[in-house]
């Protein structure tokens, strides 16, 4: 992808081997962290009670050729251009060179603990869905830093304060085993952990016949992006939960301009969810699983959260802002990752 963000809202890739065989990992206890064991499952759960208040899920990005990963909380600890010696010491007193990433003292740290709602008791929480792996970190072993943005560079010298992403780093060694630039993995910073312990699955598109798409009128504000379109192809996915249904509308050149996901329920064939991923300046429908390659995976469906619905996500490319992840339920609850976009 041309921009950070891209990389981190479409590259789900995954051996589709993979997606049906049950996988055990190791438990193993390292230096200020633990890493989890996780079994697939096959039957997937309805939870009788589900929370709707959303979640803050952020990403990891990897610095450089650097044995640093990075966790950017500056989404929910915005950072302004004003000299606010509270959020960040003297840059300018630092220097070129040094101020490109360094770590906090006690109270810098402090501030941003007490800012972000973080407890030292807390732990951070990672989850590669792509490789079903599990590790979580005390926020009391992690050290609080600031790294320059993608954006900025040294010609930007004297940097700002809005050219640093705030948060925590960990050590590489202790994600070994994840998925490429930590493309598949999700970050939650709290008490308890919120991933289910039920592998996600890679959505296997089937072609069908458009007359077997369920009938459901358009939206009225997506019947107006539509309107300059054709219908192409139509695809099918099943799970022992739900259907989905997917439709392709094309411009006038053939290109697909926008894909319509219906998600219904299997036994009562109510359609649950309706989401339509159109083309934008900021947006752009990813590709179907597989069709560049038996590792290009892009759309995920399952049990991701202990406490929600199932989901489902990877249907669009976002340049502006941050991808989402579509809870199946009425609630219609879109929970976005708290990417750090400075596009």
């Amino acid at each position: 992808m041309a921009t950070k963000s891209l990389l981190i809202s479409t590259a789900f890739l995954i051996l589709l081997s993979a997606c049906n065989k049950k996988e055990n990992t190791s438990t193993a206890t390292l230096p200020e962290v633990a890493e989890h064991a996780e079994i697939e499952t096959d039957t997937l759960q309805t939870e009788e009670t589900s929370k709707k208040e959303s979640i803050y899920l952020f990403n990891v990005t990897a610095k450089d050729s650097n044995d640093i990963a990075f966790v950017s909380l500056s989404d929910i600890y915005p950072v302004s251009d004003e000299k606010d010696t509270l959020v960040l010491p003297n840059i300018e007193k630092m220097g070129k060179y040094d101020a490109q990433y360094f770590t906090f003292d006690k109270n810098y740290r402090k501030r941003f603990l007490s800012k972000t709602n973080i407890s030292e008791t807390d732990s951070m929480f990672i989850y590669d869905y792509a490789k079903n792996k599990q590790v979580s970190f005390a926020v009391k072993n992690l050290k609080t830093a600031a790294m320059l943005n993608g954006y900025s560079s040294e010609e930007d010298w004297p940097y700002h304060n809005y050219d640093f992403m705030i948060g925590f780093e960990i050590n590489k060694k202790y994600l070994n085993g994840f998925s490429e630039y930590y493309r598949d993995a999700l970050v939650y910073v709290g008490k308890e952990n919120p991933f289910s312990k039920e592998r996600l699955k890679p959505i296997v598109w089937k072609k069908i016949a458009k007359k077997d798409y369920p009938s459901k009128a358009l939206k009225n504000d997506d019947r107006a992006l539509l309107k300059n379109t054709v219908t192409g192809n139509t695809y099918f996915y099943k799970t022992d939960s739900y259907e989905y249904f997917l439709q392709d509308y094309l411009d006038s050149n053939k290109i697909i301009y926008g894909r319509r996901l219906l998600v219904v329920d299997s036994k009562s064939k109510n359609v649950i969810i309706e989401k339509l991923f159109s083309q934008s300046e900021g947006t752009s429908p990813s590709p179907l699983n597989y069709e560049n390659g038996e590792n290009s995976v892009d759309q995920w469906t399952g049990k991701l959260f202990k406490n929600k619905p199932e989901v489902v996500f990877g249907f669009e490319y976002v340049s502006f802002g941050c991808p989402s992840i579509s809870v199946i339920d009425k609630s219609n609850e879109e929970i976005s990752i708290q990417c750090d976009n400075r596009h």
